[in-house]
């Protein structure tokens, strides 16, 4: 049985991630949450909770401890806001 404090670490390591994941990409820019013209902008929001979900999932998946949560963190943000953004465009703008 795992505890709930042990996937919040996970949890935690994986937004960890995807938070470094985010900055790295934005060239230390942190895009913080807006609206704009009546769409909802995560901005980092979204590496992190991408990431903490990967967090969450791979220690489990893989066997393996809390940096490799991290490292799924970064990859899961990685990973699906590249597909999201080419299936949507940059940024949301439809192609």
């Amino acid at each position: 049985m795992v505890g709930w404090v042990e996937v919040l670490i996970y949890a935690l390591a994986g937004g960890f991630g995807g938070l470094v994941r985010s900055v790295i990409t934005g060239e230390g820019v942190i895009v913080l949450p807006k609206v704009h013209e009546g769409r909802v902008d995560l901005g980092i929001l979204t590496s992190v909770i991408i990431g903490m979900f990967a967090g969450m999932i791979a220690p489990y998946s893989l066997g393996v401890d809390g940096v490799i949560a991290a490292l799924a963190g970064y990859a899961g943000a990685d990973f699906i806001e590249n597909a999201l953004e080419r299936k949507l465009g940059k940024r949301g703008e439809t192609t």
